[in-house]
């Protein structure tokens, strides 16, 4: 074991390296190969007090590597939200640091991801990708092609590289993601909408009325069009958020008890699809709908939230249990564990990556083993 960087690792979080040794220690963690015992030791120093405090030792760390990499990321066309870096150096930390598979940055050479080999958990399970149908108005079904990212809506529906699609809806229109599937669109008024695993999206070809309208049921990721004098409404099934021009998560499935809001830029207004209750949210806050009331909390980082549409599920202390719904809809796969552990634990997860590479992590944080059998991963004693 490389007993020298453990102790610069335990130098630095006392406060008590020096430029040089930090050099040192950062060099380490930008390397592909790690030694897997010096690692373990490293997690387990980090797990025996992780907190989300950003002065935090191990949250500095992070911010060094996340640094050392900015340009990395930087040049990966598909990482959009610049701020990311920070959180997925963060969470690698605390997630075993690269030795389970974790990514820094998204690459464009899949290759590796193109055949689902054996593992110690059995045959492996491929990640998501770009999937959806287009339903148009006379219940007409188009398969999207999986090599594109999105739709345009205009006077034609076309590809976002201008690609156009043998279709021409007159009214209306419904975007529609499988489990193991999202979708971006354009809509007429240049608002874009990513759409997650297990969604859809119904949407009119124009807004000719006093206000934008359109149906969600799943999640989606908004940034809306500003448009003062015409309000831009997202309907869902708990409830109604009304915007003007702004930068939003919801997420509202069917057979979860609650509806979940999060807003990263403007201000949006919730209202209760029951009760009409109304909460009015500013940056930074998340609205939980339930079935009689709304509830307001403040999220410390928000962009977690929505960094599935950049290609990463990161969650700040989080527990298996929260974790694993979204998980199940991007690998279509079902999840049978009879006791479910307390631990919280930072998350960061390439959603490129394999099922087994997801397993390693979740094993290693909650101290889980697991089985793939087929398109159910059970869990094992």
């Amino acid at each position: 074991m490389n007993k020298e960087i453990y102790t610069l690792f335990l130098k630095y979080l006392n406060g008590e390296h020096t430029a040089a040794e930090l050099d040192v220690l950062l060099a380490y963690f930008e390397q592909e190969e790690k030694d897997p015992d010096l690692d373990r030791l490293i997690l387990e120093e980090v797990q025996a007090d992780v907190s989300p405090d950003p002065d935090s030792g191990v949250e500095s760390l992070a911010d060094e590597i996340g640094q050392r990499l900015f340009d990395k990321i930087q040049r990966s066309s598909r990482v959009k939200s610049l701020g990311l870096w920070r959180q997925v150096a963060a969470a690698v930390l605390v997630v075993g640091l690269l030795t389970v598979g974790l990514f820094y940055y998204r690459s464009d050479n899949k290759a590796s991801q193109d055949i689902a080999s054996s593992t110690q958990y059995g045959t492996d399970i491929l990640p998501g990708g770009t999937q959806a149908t287009l339903i148009i108005d006379d219940g007409s079904e188009i398969p999207l092609e999986d090599k594109q990212d999105g739709i345009a809506i205009s006077e034609t529906v076309h590809y976002s590289d201008g690609t156009a699609l043998a279709v021409k809806p007159t009214t209306y229109a419904t975007l529609k993601t499988p489990r193991g599937g999202q979708y971006q669109v354009t809509l007429g008024d240049g608002t874009v909408v990513w759409l997650n695993a297990a969604s859809s999206l119904r949407y009119p070809i124009a807004f000719n009325g006093q206000q934008r309208d359109v149906e969600l049921q799943g999640e989606a990721y908004f940034e809306v069009s500003h448009q003062p004098d015409k309000p831009f409404v997202v309907h869902s099934r708990g409830q109604r958020v009304k915007v003007l021009g702004t930068k939003f998560n919801i997420s509202d499935y069917t057979g979860v008890a609650s509806s979940i809001t999060t807003l990263l830029e403007g201000k949006v207004e919730i209202e209760h699809a029951t009760t009409q209750q109304k909460q009015v949210l500013v940056p930074g806050k998340q609205a939980v709908v339930s079935k009689e009331t709304i509830r307001v909390q403040t999220v410390s980082d928000v962009s977690d939230f929505a960094a599935w549409k950049d290609g990463y599920f990161i969650r700040t202390s989080t527990t298996l249990a929260e974790i694993l719904p979204e998980l199940e809809r991007w690998y279509d796969v079902t999840f049978e564990i009879k006791e479910q552990p307390t631990t919280r634990a930072y998350i960061a997860l390439n959603r490129d990556a394999k099922l087994s590479t997801v397993l390693d992590a979740l094993t290693l944080n909650y101290g889980i083993s697991f089985k793939i059998e087929g398109r159910r991963v059970v869990a094992m004693k």
